[in-house]
């Protein structure tokens, strides 16, 4: 919310709403012809300003507000077309999209606009790591090949680009920077953007910010070290909640606050420039300058804040409603609410009418709207029930929450019952840590030493807010499914304006059945959870392209077989399976999509024996293991690890191996006839000659109940292996549309001889297996889409697996891959 003095304003009283049909005409408008060419967008422009001219010479001949208002709606959009066709124009007559179409090799000279970001997702070989916004002034081509000096004349253009690279020379760019570079342009999707520039250097030709841009970097890094000496995640949550550098938040704290309904305060939005807004123009009441003084000292406040912030879309949003309310303010004029917020969209969008899909653009202004027009009621109404101050601490946040809801089902297919109550208990420590922070960074430009012990006030308000997050992000149930479909969110939305526009007692009478309904829903979900299944023994996680397994057991315990590629989202899967304790670590081998998400399977849990294979070659996982004091083993074929109800016996790899993927760890893990009498195989990345020594060195592996499928199904299997498994069920851990190929066609169709039913993650999502006395059975949760070819069939007899395989080793029988 924008509060540009110490008093909240009275957006209850006669609001004037006569900016809001034009902002949301030109909304509607740019966000449709966004997607367009720039013919079709001048076209639109052209028939708009017709029909706005028709209108206003009939509206001359009779008086009416109403016309007025339609030509008003009707210019507006016109303004946005032509402002929309014109960007469209500058990417259509550049080079790049050409370029991108053909994945054509080219040199760039850019301006950075924006700070680089760490991309998301796991780190990869051969991944640019970073996500550098920037322009490109001009455009030079040649043969990579050759090497030959760029021919031709260079072609000069102003259009968006977004830079995928990697290293501390793009890292450390700040906005403004001149920078030179080669690469190759892919397409980004139409939009506004002209092409992602892949680089695999370092850039070159690099001249230096500007001195604003320049103190305002020294700025942000003297506040990442002022708050280091910080116990964590406040070390890095300081910076992100004050200037939005989240450079140091680890992947389980983003998770935490994701969950727990506090992302915004992770991305720099309107309510902290609000609050240092509102604590300049206090200062200059409290001295008693009159108002130009105060609207000066404000302005400066809005410029230092989006020096240090940086200009995203919420903070641009709140920096143009702010510059009305000073205009107000300076020219003695009343308090201005939602024609100030719909200026600050009319006047963005016609500006970067980019922003029109942009979902944090869309959020800040439903949210500063919500608050606007719903909280003052609540807060006054609520008031007589409880301090006022707890009053409006509730109104705003279930304000906000109210109408960003359906735009929010969206982005992450839940609504969340704790978001409100999270935001209510974090509210008091924000002003404190946004204020602080902001204090911090200053002292840290003149006395750095100082600013370290300054730090502690601020922190730990953030502590409180970390705290906040985490403990909201761990209650069962937190969130209720909901279509992420356009449908599913018009039905939330016309569900919240029935609740919304009822009065009386009809009101009183469906809230209080949706909240029964809302409460006996919970209730079941905490009491009999549709997820994990009861008696549930083996889970193959959905962690993208990598391998995270959980066999359960006793104590609330589980045996973690590999932690895939992602912290967050084998840590999310450990969650939800209630694991509070890991017994055993099994890291099958170094690679990342093994051993990437180490660090997320250990945050909040109790682990008493890692087991690594010899020759493990992952230092990031060591190094966790290490500073966990996690005791560590080596493993070697022959070993037997009892954890109840399991017995796990070590079958490969032999003393000496040498690591890679013929060096995993490979489990063959049982439970007793008591449990379940269930043999699982737990292969890790085996391919051909492991599987052939394997095969005739032990008889253990033949016949077993499940399978995990070696090397996410690659192609490298040996068909002998397979076959003399015969799994009841084969689990296959892949990612969705990974770049690799798996599941191999071949391979696919080997499994589907062998096993009785196969199983993949992404399809059929987190995969459990639950001991039943008519043989396994399978639970699958957050399925996908159905694969092509059909994943399972008939549980055949032995004698007809045989025979089958006999026929497919003779013919050739080619099979489609998901």
């Amino acid at each position: 919310m924008t509060y540009l003095g110490t008093d909240a304003p009275d957006y209850a009283r006669a609001p004037d709403l006569r900016l809001v049909p034009p902002a949301v005409g030109t909304w509607v408008c740019t966000a449709a012809l966004l997607g367009g060419s720039s013919g079709t967008a001048l076209v639109v422009a052209g028939a708009l300003a017709v029909c706005a001219g028709a209108v206003w010479l009939s509206a001359r001949r009779r008086a009416g507000a109403v016309p007025m208002l339609v030509v008003a709606v009707l210019a507006c959009s016109a303004a946005g077309a032509l402002a929309t066709g014109g960007r469209l124009a500058a990417v259509e007559s550049s080079p790049l999209p050409e370029l991108a179409e053909e994945r054509g090799w080219t040199e760039l000279d850019l301006v950075v606009t924006a700070d680089p970001r760490q991309r998301s997702g796991p780190p990869a070989p051969g991944r640019q790591r970073l996500v550098v916004e920037a322009r490109a002034e001009s455009v030079r081509t040649r043969e990579p090949a050759t090497g030959a000096e760029p021919g031709g004349v260079q072609v000069r253009t102003r259009v968006p680009v977004v830079v995928l690279a990697s290293g501390d020379a793009w890292r450390d760019l700040l906005p403004g920077q001149r920078v030179g570079a080669s690469g190759t342009v892919l397409p980004a999707g139409g939009g506004l953007t002209g092409g992602l520039f892949v680089v695999r250097g370092p850039p070159d030709r690099v001249l230096p910010p500007s001195a604003w841009q320049e103190w305002a970097g020294d700025a942000r890094a003297r506040l990442r070290r002022a708050a280091a000496g910080l116990p964590d995640p406040a070390a890095g949550l300081l910076p992100a909640l004050v200037v939005g550098d989240t450079s140091g938040l680890e992947p389980q704290t983003v998770a935490a606050f994701e969950d727990s309904g506090l992302t915004h305060l992770l991305a720099v939005s309107g309510s902290n420039l609000a609050i240092m807004t509102g604590v300049a123009l206090a200062a200059c009441r409290g001295l008693g300058r009159p108002g130009w003084t105060a609207a000066f000292v404000g302005a400066v406040t809005i410029a230092a804040f989006i020096l240090l912030a940086r200009a995203e879309p919420s903070v641009l949003r709140a920096a143009f409603m702010a510059a009305v309310s000073l205009a107000a303010l300076a020219l003695g004029r009343p308090r201005v609410g939602l024609t100030a917020l719909a200026a600050s969209v009319l006047g963005l969008l016609l500006f970067d009418p980019g922003l029109s899909r942009s979902f944090g653009f869309a959020l800040s202004v439903l949210a500063t709207g919500g608050i606007m027009v719903l909280a003052p009621g609540w807060r006054d109404r609520w008031s007589a029930r409880m301090p006022r101050w707890a009053a409006e601490a509730v109104a705003v946040a279930l304000a906000a929450h109210v109408a960003c809801l359906p735009l929010l089902v969206v982005l992450s297919a839940e609504v969340s019952w704790v978001a409100v109550p999270a935001n209510v208990l974090a509210a008091p420590a924000v002003p404190i840590a946004t204020v602080g922070g902001f204090a911090v960074a200053g002292l840290a430009l003149v006395w750095p030493a100082a600013a370290g012990v300054a730090a502690w006030l601020p922190g730990t308000a953030v502590l409180w807010v970390a705290a906040v997050a985490a403990t909201a992000a761990r209650l069962p149930g937190r969130a209720l499914p909901w279509p992420s479909t356009a449908a599913g969110a018009v039905c939330l939305a016309a569900m919240l304006v029935v609740l919304l526009v009822l009065r009386g007692r009809v009101r009183l009478v469906v809230c209080a059945a949706g909240l029964a309904a809302a409460l006996t829903a919970l209730c079941l979900h905490w009491l009999a959870p549709a997820w994990p299944p009861a008696g549930w023994a083996v889970v193959a996680c959905r962690v993208g392209q990598g391998d995270a397994l959980v066999l359960r057991t006793d104590g609330g315990r589980a045996v973690v077989v590999d932690t895939g590629p992602d912290p967050v989202a084998v840590s999310r899967c450990l969650t939800d399976l209630r694991v509070r304790s890991i017994g055993l670590l099994v890291i099958t081998h170094g690679d990342g999509d093994h051993a990437g998400g180490t660090a997320g399977a250990l945050s909040g849990r109790d682990t008493r024996l890692a087991l690594l294979p010899p020759g493990f070659d992952h230092p990031p996982s060591v190094r966790l293991l290490r500073s966990a004091e996690v005791p560590v083993r080596i493993a070697s074929a022959g070993q037997r690890w009892s954890l109840a109800p399991w017995t796990l016996d070590v079958v490969w790899p032999p003393p000496g191996s040498r690591g890679g993927n013929d060096g995993s760890i490979v489990l063959l893990a049982g439970l007793p006839p008591a449990s379940g009498a269930l043999r699982v195989l737990l292969t890790g990345d085996i391919e051909e000659p492991a599987q052939r020594t394997l095969l005739r060195s032990t008889h253990a592996i033949r016949g077993v109940d499940v399978l995990k499928v070696p090397h996410h199904g690659a192609g490298t299997q040996d068909p002998g292996f397979l076959a003399a498994t015969r799994p009841d069920i084969a689990l296959t851990s892949v990612g969705a549309d990974n770049a690799y190929g798996h599941p191999e066609p071949s391979t696919w169709s080997l499994l589907q001889s062998a096993a009785a039913a196969n199983y993949r993650t992404d399809v059929h999502g987190d995969i459990a297996v639950v001991p039943g006395p008519a043989g396994p059975e399978v639970v699958c949760r957050n399925p996908g889409p159905p694969p092509r070819a059909p994943p399972q069939k008939p549980h055949p007899s032995p004698a007809a697996v045989a025979a089958l395989h006999a026929t497919l080793t003779s013919i050739k029988v080619e099979v489609l891959a998901w």
